[in-house]
């Protein structure tokens, strides 16, 4: 926890309650990421931009959490992967419902910072994985997938394909949150082209002064019985 600690003294940091509708999650946050916007941007040797988006608790992600606590179906001992995991909230809410969460970004400080976060929110049986969309590296099945705001560049949507296809267990779910972006149809398409089936709902979170409309989708096999 120290060294987590000495880590994020390196950004300037910023702490927020997430209500949700039966409890509050404490998230440690980046203070004015738009001041790290370009600092933290890199390309790497083919010339792939890689932005960090992770430094922003996007809308989309309050979102993801509050469909989750409001899940009618228990969640204790599910195993629930994050990808791109970002401060960690949807991960948050699972663990709180009793899942086993393992919880990826491509980025290790996101890591850091979902890390801090799930220990100051008395979590302690959560495991942290720095894991490329393009290299999986598990070979067990989980029974929830989340992803809040990860489909937004198209060369991103094969390897999550992917990722769906080689992690999410037969009888799994996977629930994906978007905000409303127009390109968003196309990923969705390509997952009913690949064997899955998908139900949309929506919910507006208000956040600074501004209401966003996040869609939320229910991602199954064809033929899951979640």
């Amino acid at each position: 926890m120290i060294l987590i600690k000495n880590h994020l003294k390196s950004y300037p940091i910023t702490h927020t309650t997430i209500q949700l509708s039966d409890r509050e999650i404490q998230l440690t946050i980046v203070d004015d990421p738009d001041r790290f916007l370009d600092k933290l941007s890199r390309e790497d040797s083919e010339g792939w931009l890689f932005l960090p988006y992770w430094i922003y608790l996007w809308e989309s992600a309050i979102g993801l959490a509050r469909h989750i606590s409001e899940l009618d179906r228990p969640l204790s001992d599910k195993r629930v992967l994050e990808i791109g995991c970002g401060f960690g909230l949807a991960g948050i809410t699972a663990c709180q419902a009793g899942a086993k969460v393992v919880f990826t970004d491509f980025e290790h400080d996101a890591l850091l910072f979902a890390r801090h976060n799930v220990e100051q929110n008395g979590i302690d049986s959560a495991i942290f994985v720095q894991m490329d969309w393009n290299a999986l590296c598990f070979q067990d099945k989980f029974d929830i997938i989340l992803a809040s705001d990860v489909i937004y560049e198209e060369q991103n949507w094969e390897p999550i394909l992917s990722s769906l296809q080689n992690l999410l267990s037969p009888d799994g779910v996977a629930f994906f949150s978007e905000p409303n972006r127009k390109n968003a149809d196309g990923f969705f398409k390509c997952l009913r082209d690949n064997g899955f089936t998908y139900q949309k709902s929506t919910c507006s979170i208000s956040e600074d002064g501004k209401t966003i409309q996040v869609n939320i989708y229910k991602v199954e096999h064809v033929y899951s019985k979640f």
